[in-house]
């Protein structure tokens, strides 16, 4: 019995078990803290954040000789072909580990977490970081929704108990509803592609939608008056005599419905992640590291999700549904640009910008090319050190003014930030750092980032989209430029308050000083991260 049930083990892991073996790790890391947290007491709470950090450190090692074997033998599929393990999922699975990894370090010092329920927050995380991994190797349309569905509920989890106590959080049913809205689109939009290609296994969709893109093609050049068109239509009237009367637009109207829906759907999952500044709104207690989880790697896994079914499920009409990307990011950027600059609100400015990031992503989509492909992984790299840098030195803020009496125990607004230079110079140049690349200043990663998408779109002839994304980049660039301005001011009104320390823990140190590194690093040398971002679209 014994020797049957390790033979079936040693099976599966030779097979279904390589592919998933990285997420398997997560998946048991995070039972054994919440089965640990029931009998470990209160001085032995430590052990919830380490495990949780040995966690993503043992998945990561697998993931690395994955991509080794990889390397060797090609893409490896699995579980009935539902899942693959590619250089994309090796790039983006080592991103959300990475993510992950910052997120509990940050957690350390958190004066909002409580020690009360402090397992579940970091198996949370764990069972997140496991599912946008398998929805990033899903290549199957159903298994692509229940991964999605269960990050999703993983995410409304750490944002419905922010604070780890009973008190019920009125914002948290307000994301979940907004969140099962875009399901439920992203849920007719993979039944409409299967009703067309009977498949749910997205490369089998692809070859269906290519066929009614080749078939449209061809009936609308069989209409052209000349010799090519006449033997187009001799040619239909041999093989397929209905398609004579089938319009070609109608043939590419359900796919472009199907992908619209898609698109639509996951743009409202990412305006309720990005959009996570309800926390304020309803008093909830909830902590910075979770608005930094959400706004970060969970945005990053649904943008590279889009971003896998628009290269691959409908690759052949992106000549099509690139004016849908491109109205629908214009109104992105718009409304948050206008919003991060009405705002006066610190983590509701670095939100709102969250939304004008997403779009400037998706005029990657526009022009498609290898340039802007590459682009888009590379911001996406970039992006997530940007965000944890700034959200860092917003925790050590709030941490210090909890413990001066003269603030009222917190930085909310920018006015709060007034003689940060003189309190504590290098928080303050920390702090114009991250703001400088978020805004897409020189020298940092957000330049280089701007400019490799402003390129892309000009060389593949998008002209007005290419200056439109110069253009609607001097207000962004202003709203971040307001919070350098206050850090840098004096503290007329209360100079005692410039006295007040900002200090760094241990933990916190170390993902600020990995976080400057990159955004730097990768703006004044980009070619290392750049080839790093390549590796997302094949060795």
């Amino acid at each position: 019995m014994l020797t049957h049930a390790l033979d079936a083990i040693r099976t599966f892991m030779h097979k279904d078990g390589a592919v998933l073996l990285p997420e398997l790790e997560l998946l048991l890391f995070a039972i054994g803290i919440l089965a640990m947290d029931f009998w470990i007491t209160q001085r032995e709470r430590f052990w919830s954040p380490a495990l949780a950090l040995a966690g993503t450190v043992f998945s990561g090692l697998t993931l690395w000789m994955l991509r080794t074997r990889i390397l060797q033998s090609g893409d490896l599929i699995g579980v009935h072909e539902s899942v693959i393990a590619d250089s994309y999922f090796v790039f983006f699975s080592a991103l959300f580990l990475v993510a992950t990894a910052l997120v509990i370090l940050l957690s350390l010092n958190t004066p909002t977490t409580s020690a009360v329920n402090q397992g579940r927050h970091y198996a949370l995380l764990l069972f997140a970081c496991m599912s946008m991994m398998l929805m990033i190797s899903s290549v199957d349309l159903l298994v692509i929704f229940l991964t999605l569905e269960a990050a999703a509920v993983s995410s409304y989890f750490l944002a419905a108990t922010p604070g780890f106590s009973a008190k019920a959080d009125p914002g948290a049913a307000k994301y979940f509803l907004k969140s099962a809205l875009g399901s439920a689109i992203v849920a007719y939009g993979f039944s409409l592609a299967y009703g067309l290609t009977a498949s749910t296994n997205i490369g089998k969709v692809a070859t269906g939608l290519a066929r009614r893109h080749n078939l449209a093609n061809v009936i609308a050049l069989s209409r052209h008056a000349d010799a090519q068109g006449a033997q187009l239509q001799q040619l239909l009237q041999t093989r397929l005599p209905e398609a004579l009367h089938w319009h070609p637009w109608m043939l590419q109207a359900l796919p472009i419905a199907a992908f619209t829906l898609v698109f639509i759907g996951l743009v409202t999952k990412l305006k309720t992640l990005s959009a996570h500044h309800w926390s304020r709104i309803t008093n909830s207690t909830a902590p910075l590291t979770v608005t930094l989880y959400l706004g970060g790697a969970v945005v990053i896994a649904t943008i590279a999700l889009f971003l896998r079914m628009s290269l691959t499920v409908f690759a052949d009409s992106q000549t099509t549904w690139w004016y849908v990307i491109a109205a629908f990011s214009v109104v992105i950027i718009v409304a948050g640009t206008i919003k991060s600059f009405a705002s006066s609100n610190l983590e509701r400015l670095v939100t709102y910008s969250i939304q004008v990031h997403i779009g400037y992503l998706f005029l990657g989509l526009v022009a498609a090319d290898e340039a802007a492909l590459t682009a888009m992984t590379y911001y996406l790299f970039a992006y997530l050190f940007m965000l944890t840098g700034t959200f860092a030195v917003l925790l050590a803020l709030r941490r210090g003014a909890h413990h001066n009496s003269e603030q009222s125990g917190n930085v909310e607004n920018l006015s709060d930030l007034r003689g940060l230079r003189r309190r504590s110079p290098i928080t303050a140049l920390l702090l114009i750092i991250f703001v400088l690349s978020l805004a897409g200043l020189p020298p940092t990663a957000g330049f280089f980032w701007r400019y490799s998408l402003f390129r892309a779109l000009f060389e593949t002839g998008h002209h007005a989209m290419a200056w439109f994304t110069t253009v609607a980049s001097v207000p962004l660039a202003g709203a971040y430029l307001r919070i350098v301005i206050y850090a840098w001011r004096n503290n007329t009104s209360s100079p005692q308050a410039e006295t007040s320390p900002v200090s760094f823990g241990v933990a916190e140190a170390i993902v600020l000083g990995i976080c400057v590194f990159v955004s730097l690093a990768a703006g004044l040398y980009s070619e290392p991260f750049t080839r790093v971002a390549r590796y997302a679209f094949g060795p």
